[in-house]
């Protein structure tokens, strides 16, 4: 087996000189999750409205993986876009979660290493992802793993 290259960051870290600085978020960042869920019962969720779900992001912070569950127990599917108010689907695009199921996101490309810049993206939200599309009768569960410093 051969060696076919370095990494971008790899060849940085390696030679350490002021142009080569790395981010402190690519190498040797701390991975901090935010947990959340909510129900949605008698009413529900289409894509003109949402569920801010977890804690506000710290600004220069980068999205690294984003887990959401289906609805345990439902018979019923739930169409999902995961995002921000800057892009609702800036991490998970349209997606049908069914029962018990678990998405791992980000799948939008740009999602994976977005940095939040704060100006409309500190807060994840889940919504449907069409109008004829719903969250009903369901629990949903969502992990948000970013790195910061």
């Amino acid at each position: 087996m051969a060696k076919h290259g370095d990494g971008v960051n790899y060849a940085k870290f390696i030679d350490p000189k002021s142009e080569n600085i790395i981010d402190p978020g690519l190498i040797g960042g701390k991975v901090r999750v935010m947990q959340d869920y909510f129900s949605i019962a008698a009413s529900n969720i289409n894509s003109t409205n949402y569920v801010i779900v977890g804690g506000k992001l710290p600004t220069g912070s980068q999205v690294v993986d984003i887990k959401i569950t289906g609805p345990a127990g439902s018979t019923a599917s739930n169409t999902v876009v995961v995002g921000d108010e800057g892009d609702a689907d800036r991490y998970i695009t349209s997606y049908i979660l069914t029962s018990g199921e678990v998405k791992v996101g980000p799948t939008a490309t740009g999602g994976m290493y977005y940095t939040v810049t704060g100006a409309t993206d500190n807060y994840i939200r889940v919504a449907g992802a069409a109008s004829g599309a719903v969250i009903t009768g369901a629990t949903i569960k969502i992990s948000v793993m970013y790195v910061v410093e």
